[in-house]
């Protein structure tokens, strides 16, 4: 029989997690467009006069409403399951963009910005975890990476859709965009219902045989004996009653156990430094950044255009890839290229904004989409597989929960200060991403255990966490035999 790392997915987990990663396009489809609305004539001209503290506000409000939606989901995904707080986030996400298309004042517009983080919160937080335990571990970090995948396509998509508004007249220049987030939503709605729930919180509202034939239909092959799947399905049930057993799932055991420390300690890490990247800063205003080197008119959201594509092109590389690359080794390297990348930004935007070196000025530009190829490449699907797969399931959204809302806060700050310091200091901002970069690598080289080709219930061994249910292959030959036994043949 062909061992898992032998095996394909199939079809059926394939349409899960893609359908599940719809949701996912919120996030991205939110980042391109709001960069590229707040640059658009009529949009300035309508909401005038949009001073930098506005444009941070609109901004930075959106990442205020994803804590309370990630602090949501964190109850709601352990409480209604993961499916359904999906179907509420994207039932949110609706009303959301209705109101932002429709707004008459920036108040309403922020309102709309509140209401949509709160969703993309739901979703950020609650679709890398349905991903993650629906994929196979040979495959894991390939299901769980759609989320990031995603993310990129709606911020590509977003960027172009900007693009072509921008050639319109009238309000339609900015509603459209804004309007246009509510299409993953409305699929999402009318999909959701034949979305599996997740075959782990199944098994931890003792639904046992529901979770059996959805863990046989996710991960089982045509003409495949079935040894295996019944020794993953054992697996995942038996610890999971062994840590029901032991412990009381709630938010004081993220605490209480030292090996759930380390964990959230991890997950804080790798969502902080996601964000001390610097990629959210270069998303949000980039279109200032092109404007300070002298762009004007359709080549700025053209520019753009082009710079939501090379990320999930790089992205799919690094899900093709990041099973066998493993988590660890791609972080730390990952952050050592992005300190050079920024270094050069940094050096070139300093020697040159506010000449006529046009040669420089397209080096600058040309580093800047270096820099999400980079972060592409390694943190922007990694941070949302390693933190789900290093939780174990009595924590799992509770303590994931807590690392994407550390991913959040430092994202409004960011958002919040960044057009005061790009207008008070300009290039010598970057120099605060080339310091936290270099840290986030040593960090990681140093600190950061590899989970790669291990179930979910296997990583507790990591962390020093008791496993009751060993190797899935010595479980498989046990299964194997016991049935030769039980039959003769």
């Amino acid at each position: 029989m062909a061992s898992p790392e032998q095996k394909s997915i199939n079809a059926y987990t394939w349409g899960c997690g893609l359908f599940a990663a719809v949701g996912s396009l919120l996030y991205g489809i939110d980042s391109g467009i709001v960069s590229t609305v707040i640059s658009q004539p009529e949009f300035l001209d309508y909401f005038a006069p949009f001073d930098p503290s506005i444009k941070g506000a609109v901004v930075s409000t959106f990442g205020a409403g994803s804590v309370f939606g990630v602090f949501f989901a964190g109850w709601s995904a352990d409480f209604l399951g993961r499916k359904k707080t999906i179907m509420i986030g994207a039932a949110i996400a609706l009303i959301a963009g209705i109101i932002q298309a429709a707004a008459v004042h920036v108040g309403m517009l922020i309102a709309g910005r509140i209401i949509g983080g709160f969703a993309v919160g739901i979703m950020n937080m609650t679709i890398p975890i349905y991903n993650s335990e629906i994929a196979p571990s040979h495959k894991r970090g390939l299901i769980a990476g759609l989320h990031a995948q995603f993310v990129g396509f709606g911020f590509a998509v977003a960027n172009w859709v900007g693009f072509g508004c921008s050639y319109a007249t009238g309000e339609f220049q900015w509603r459209f965009p804004l309007a246009f987030q509510c299409l993953p939503a409305i699929i999402v709605l009318v999909g959701v219902f034949w979305l599996p729930y997740s075959p782990r919180w199944l098994l931890e509202q003792d639904r046992d045989d529901e979770a059996f034939a959805i863990v046989k239909r996710l991960h089982g092959h045509k003409g495949q004996d079935d040894a295996f799947i019944q020794a993953e399905f054992y697996q995942m049930r038996e610890q999971l009653r062994f840590e029901k057993s032991q412990h009381v799932a709630g938010w004081s055991e993220l605490f209480a156990r030292r090996s759930n420390r380390k964990r959230l300690l991890l997950a804080v890490l790798v969502q902080a430094f996601t964000q001390l990247s610097g990629i959210n800063v270069i998303n949000y205003y980039q279109t200032d950044l092109y404007k300070g080197l002298g762009m004007v008119g359709h080549t700025v959201t053209l520019l753009a255009g082009c710079y939501g594509l090379v990320g999930p092109i790089a992205n799919l590389i690094c899900l093709y890839y990041v099973d066998s690359w493993g988590r660890k080794k791609t972080l730390w390297i990952t952050g050592i290229i992005m300190t050079l990348d920024m270094a050069l930004v940094m050096g070139l935007s300093g020697g040159f904004n506010g000449t006529d070196n046009t040669v420089a000025k397209g080096f600058t530009i040309a580093f800047i989409f270096c820099f999400s190829i980079i972060y592409s490449l390694g943190y922007n699907s990694i941070h949302y597989i390693y933190v789900p797969e290093i939780m174990s399931m009595a924590i799992r959204a509770r303590g994931s929960s807590i690392a994407v809302v550390c991913n959040v806060l430092i994202n409004i700050i960011f958002n919040q200060i960044s057009p005061v310091a790009f207008a008070e200091v300009g290039y010598k901002y970057y120099s605060l991403f080339i310091c936290t970069n270099i840290v986030g690598a040593i960090t990681v080289f140093l600190l950061f255990p590899e989970t790669k080709g291990k179930t979910l219930e296997e990583i507790g061994e990591i962390f020093g966490d008791d496993v009751v249910v060993g190797d899935l292959n010595q479980v498989r030959e046990k299964i194997e035999a016991n049935e030769i036994e039980t039959t003769g043949r």
